[in-house]
């Protein structure tokens, strides 16, 4: 099983240049949380899947499962 980087979330934390660290607390997640959807080691729950896409004013559905149509 290979992990993909989910590049919508990160391509979505430099758009509005934010360190790693700055955008989870903004969140209200970890910031090793943050590294770990990032990197596709990580799929998060439901709830921290919301406070991503409420941050980001994305759908989940954009930041989450549109990544595996991409690749």
């Amino acid at each position: 099983m290979s992990v993909t980087p989910n590049k919508v979330l990160i391509d979505l934390r430099h758009k509005k240049g934010e360190s790693q660290a700055q955008a989870a607390k903004n969140i209200g997640i970890s910031q090793s949380m943050l590294a770990m959807l990032e990197a596709g080691y990580r799929k998060g729950s439901d709830d921290t899947k919301i406070k991503i896409a409420n941050y980001y004013d994305e759908s989940v559905d954009t930041i989450f499962f549109a990544v595996n149509c991409h690749s």
